[in-house]
């Protein structure tokens, strides 16, 4: 066996403003992307497996035929490259699915950057494009950290580490469909006003104005998901009962993720939400370190 192991983190949406469609239908997005390691999955390849793609995954229900976006990113660059795969991937699920913190993609984008790396030779923009038509967020999951994007997620500015203030991710236990989540989508955002706040949050988080970078976390898609799940409206008063600085929907959710201005305040609320109003429910809850 020719076996290689990496893990790849989940994401979240600091800001996510919706700015209009493509000709094609398509959202466009201006987005603050940040990677969340203490949420990640793992990917074990083979590269010395039986002819063809196969994918094995943890979590049961996930597809592990062409349906699953590992096995469609494969072949994707296997028809790129020219090259007959032998390959065989193993998916362990840490992140959680259709919650709006880019499980799949994530995924995809781990095995486009190691097949990249065991095949290389792929211009840049070609495995890029290769990424975009696996998926909107792919492309970030290629060298995942903090990035901003525009157009569909495809044009990426990657970003040197952003500080960060602590950091809580509360997962409501249930999926929510991307598709649905677009489609009860209420509102837009003009592009001028998107470029602003995605400027001034970028240089708030620089500064370390925690309070500020806070007021300009925003969400476009969260109001459909706070209005549907009564669920998510309890975990976020709860957490701005705590202290939370803010409190928002990541991607098409329903994965929220709370700002805080002190560990303590952070540690508190991941107490509270233990307690019996939501014990039970099967809400997970992760403190991610600050930087």
């Amino acid at each position: 066996m020719d076996t290689h192991l990496r893990r790849t983190p989940g994401k979240i949406n600091l800001l996510l403003r919706v700015t209009g469609r493509t000709a094609n239908g398509f959202h466009e997005l201006r987005t603050l992307f940040h990677a969340v390691p203490e949420a990640a999955d793992e990917i074990a390849v083979d590269f010395d497996a039986p002819p063809g793609i196969a994918v094995r995954c943890s979590l049961p229900g996930v597809p592990e035929n062409e349906e699953n976006i590992v096995w469609r990113a494969a072949e994707r660059f296997a028809r790129l490259r020219g090259i007959e795969p032998c390959w065989a991937f193993e998916i362990g699920k840490k992140i959680p699915v259709a919650a709006g913190m880019g499980g799949g993609s994530s995924d995809a984008g781990c095995v486009l950057a190691l097949l990249d790396r065991r095949f290389p030779g792929l211009p840049r923009e070609e495995l890029l494009r290769c990424a975009i038509s696996v998926g909107a967020d792919v492309p970030f999951f290629l060298d995942p950290g903090d990035a901003a994007a525009r157009g569909i997620g495809e044009k990426l500015e990657k970003l040197s580490p952003l500080p960060m203030p602590p950091l809580l991710i509360v997962s409501p236990g249930f999926p929510v469909s991307a598709a649905w989540a677009y489609r009860h989508l209420e509102r837009m955002t003009p592009p001028e006003q998107a470029e602003a706040e995605l400027a001034a949050l970028e240089k708030a988080l620089r500064r370390k104005d925690f309070p500020a970078a806070a007021a300009l976390c925003a969400n476009d898609l969260e109001h459909a998901l706070f209005a549907k799940f009564p669920l998510l409206a309890m975990l976020g008063s709860a957490l701005e009962e705590a202290g939370a600085l803010c409190v928002h929907v990541s991607g098409s959710g329903p994965v929220l993720f709370a700002l805080f201005d002190s560990v303590g305040k952070r540690h508190e609320a991941a107490g509270r939400l233990g307690e019996a109003d939501f014990a039970g429910a099967g809400i997970e809850v992760m403190e991610c370190a600050e930087r």
